[in-house]
């Protein structure tokens, strides 16, 4: 078949396509960063702005030094909300092209967003340097001067503002600002009203000359000022909130209701906006109307995250962990890496105590926000609840460096200097967060606990009863009480403790906290007859009580009266087969009476309950050795250390058992070293590695370790016994004498006595 010629037609136009391509190929960088540039904001004019910003940074990254398009690109993250992009390109528009004052006044703008006054003002003293009247560079140069605390400066500067534009209404307002602070209320008053008529859809300067006239009793005149706005902006969000949140402070809460609906309404487009209502119902307690806002807001926007989480914390609060974990895996399958969800998934996770699923949850969503707090905070208390202090205290400081009024992570961070010994750092910091005057009660008696460790129980006591006027509400009314209880108690002023602790029982009849301290009085006053008819007495009142009988439990087993603590355990279970502290409760009653696989069975509820629960295996690896049965031991120990790899109470019963019943004796030495370095004071690990430094034939590193264990436990036949063999099997026979002769002494009929014979003889011989 012959070929067709080729028409003229598509010659021309072929020829046409291969010049435009070899046009393109021979444009320089910065002649296709221009075409970008045009392309940008032809989008950006046509309010395409996603296309916009993305032929933006095409024409950036074919020309970096473009200051214009840095300056375009950052506005236009600005209009969108990005403020953080937004200043990027904003500082490097100011690096390429310092006389672009523009730039330098929108950077400020940021920065004073940031509360970074120091670097907004070196902004604005640029613009000022060129043009010394710019009345924005000045506005914003007064805002600096007030935000850094120049007040006067500050004035000064508003008024040059007002002088060369006296209609400026946002120099009036920060004007008004300065006024009310320094408690000039009546000029203050006038320069609100001047704000107002010169802006009257400055709902913010409404808001504010409201909280005046409410500080002066005024609320007629704020409640006309409000809805005079409200009429003047009928479609303003902002306008709406202010008279929402005004009938709410007023109490007024059938009209606040309606009020938070027309927000709602009006706010439709914003997360934050249309959930609004759902919000209001969260905070009056009223939780199945706050469900259905945001079931509502989910099915009518699906793609609303941020609503999705609010709902799950609603669930968490209100004791549904099963809908809240629904909730917030909905939020993680379509994105993986919510910050706010990983949050409530980490709450979640610790309160089922499952603490490494809840670190790794919460250390991820410090990567994905390290400037979230919140995510610091519940890391912390996650390690913390798993014993790891200095982790918990790093994590606890970062939220004191992002957000230091943060009054629960202070408190936290307070508790743990506490647990440490370090009272006079624990109360410098509880007195900085009762400095913030919070609104809930921990703090204020946390403090006082800690006065009255320090010695202060007389100022303790006096700062206790002042917040029973403060805190009036019952469950804080009984925490007041059971504090006052636990001083008295201390102070071993048992009576006045019961009848204090009779008002705590008044106020929270089912207080488990207050009967295990009404318990103490007694057992600490050694009666211990006497305090469990006290605990009877409670519990006939509240038959089904399983926590406080858990509660009696422990405080029998304290004191020593297993047969009951075991009883008061049975019953806890029989009225709540899922209260694992009862179950090990009843596990430790059993095996102190030596009935050692009924307290195994009782572990092993536990551990149905609560798989992660590493306590429970340390005591089941301790119960099976002392049954014999060395093998089951080792698995409880490694089973605790999967959960907790540090643990080195676990690590040295561990290295003990393979030293003693056939392990890899240099295993044994690993494990031991590995808790003697993290635990070097403790004299039964330091005995532990000792006896496996016996073993492996190296008695200079035997007596070293000994003596340690010597020094804390001078009393110890098995101590003495092991730093005698040490000495011994390092020929120095003097010494192992000495220790031998002294196990002797301190017990005759030890379990070490007829080794420590027979080596005595042998030494004679």
């Amino acid at each position: 078949m012959k070929n067709k010629k080729l028409g003229l037609g598509f010659l021309v136009g072929f020829t046409a396509v291969m010049l435009a391509f070899l046009g393109c190929e021979h444009l320089t960088p910065a002649q296709k960063a221009q075409k970008s540039l045009e392309t940008a904001r032809e989008e950006a004019k046509a309010g395409k702005a996603a296309a916009a910003i993305v032929d933006y940074r095409r024409a950036l990254q074919q020309d970096p030094k473009i200051a214009a398009a840095h300056y375009e690109l950052g506005k236009l993250y600005m209009s969108s909300g990005d403020y953080m992009s937004g200043a990027r390109q904003m500082t490097a528009a100011v690096e390429l092209d310092g006389s672009n004052q523009e730039a330098r006044l929108a950077l400020a703008d940021v920065l004073l967003m940031a509360k970074n006054y120091s670097d907004a003002n070196v902004q604005a003293a640029a613009v000022l340097a060129a043009h010394p009247d710019d009345p924005a560079a000045l506005l914003i140069a007064a805002r600096c001067l007030a935000g850094l605390g120049q007040r006067d400066d500050a004035t000064s500067a508003a008024q040059l503002v007002l002088k060369a534009q006296p209609g400026n209404a946002q120099a009036w307002l920060l004007l008004a600002g300065l006024q009310f602070e320094k408690r000039d209320f009546p000029a203050s008053e006038r320069s609100f009203r001047q704000a107002i008529e010169n802006d009257p859809k400055q709902v913010p300067a409404v808001a504010a000359f409201t909280v005046l006239l409410l500080k002066q009793n005024r609320v007629a005149e704020a409640e006309q000022e409000i809805r005079k706005c409200v009429s003047q902006n009928p479609d303003s969000v902002s306008a709406a909130y202010v008279l929402a949140a005004f009938l709410w402070q007023e109490q007024r809460l059938g009209e606040a209701e309606a009020a938070f609906k027309r927000v709602t309404e009006l706010g439709q487009a914003d997360p934050q906006q249309r959930s609004a209502l759902a919000n209001f119902y969260v905070a009056t307690k009223k939780p199945d109307l706050a469900e259905k806002q945001f079931l509502q807001i989910i099915s009518q926007h699906p793609e609303d995250l941020t609503n999705r989480n609010a709902l799950a914390s609603l669930y968490m609060n209100t004791n549904r962990s099963a809908q809240a974990e629904q909730a917030v895996d909905a939020v993680l399958a379509t994105q993986h890496d919510n910050a706010d969800a990983l949050v409530l998934r980490g709450r979640l996770r610790i309160q089922q105590m499952r603490l490494d699923d809840a670190i790794a949850d919460l250390q991820q969503a410090t990567r994905v926000q390290p400037r979230l707090a919140m995510a610091h905070y519940y890391l912390g208390m996650a390690e913390l609840q798993k014993g790891q202090i200095q982790t918990a205290q790093s994590e606890l400081h970062s939220v004191m460096e992002l957000q230091p009024d943060f009054a629960p992570a202070r408190t936290l961070l307070a508790g743990i200097e506490l647990d440490t010994g370090d009272l006079k750092q624990s109360l410098a910091d509880l007195d900085r967060v009762v400095a913030t005057k919070p609104a809930v009660i921990d703090p204020y008696i946390m403090k006082s606990m800690v006065s009255a460790q320090n010695g202060d129980s007389t100022g303790a006591e006096k700062d206790l009863l002042s917040l029973l006027s403060q805190f009036s509400d019952a469950p804080s009314r009984a925490a007041t009480y059971r504090a006052l209880g636990w001083v008295k108690l201390n102070q071993k002023k048992y009576d006045e403790a019961r009848k204090v602790l009779q008002q705590a029982f008044d106020a929270q009849p089912d207080s488990r906290e207050a009967l295990y301290l009404l318990g103490l009085t007694y057992i600490n006053d050694n009666k211990p007859d006497a305090a469990l008819a006290a605990l009877q007495a409670r519990l006939q009142k509240k038959p089904d009580w399983a926590d406080g009988y858990e509660v009696a439990g422990e405080l029998m087993r304290r004191a020593g009266r297993y047969d009951r603590a075991e009883a008061l355990f049975r019953q806890a279970v029989n009225a709540n087969p899922q209260l694992s502290p009862a179950w090990l409760g009843l596990g430790d009653a059993l095996a102190e009476q030596s009935r050692l696989d009924p307290a195994l069975d009782a572990y092993n509820k536990v551990v149905q309950q609560a798989p992660k629960a590493a306590g429970t295996y340390m005591r089941i690896g301790q119960v099976q050795d002392r049954r014999g049965d060395w093998s089951e031991a080792e698995a409880a120990y490694k089973k605790l250390l999967e959960f907790e790899p540090e643990n080195a109470a676990a690590k040295n019963n561990l290295a003990w058992d393979y030293a003693e019943h056939g392990g890899n004796v240099d295993v044994a030495l690993r494990l031991a070293h590995e808790a003697a370095l993290a635990k070097p004071d403790d004299p039964e690990i330091a005995d532990t590695l000792g006896w496996i430094y016996i073993r492996k034939n190296a008695p200079g590193d035997a007596i070293r370790v000994l003596k340690r264990s010597v020094e804390k436990v001078p009393q110890s036949p098995e101590y003495n016994y092991h730093l005698g063999l040490a000495y011994m099997r390092s020929g120095r026979n003097t010494e192992a004498r000495q220790f031998f002769q002294t196990t002797l002494n301190l017990q005759p009929s030890s379990a070490y006595a007829d080794d420590t014979r027979k080596m005595l003889a042998s030494l004679k011989d």
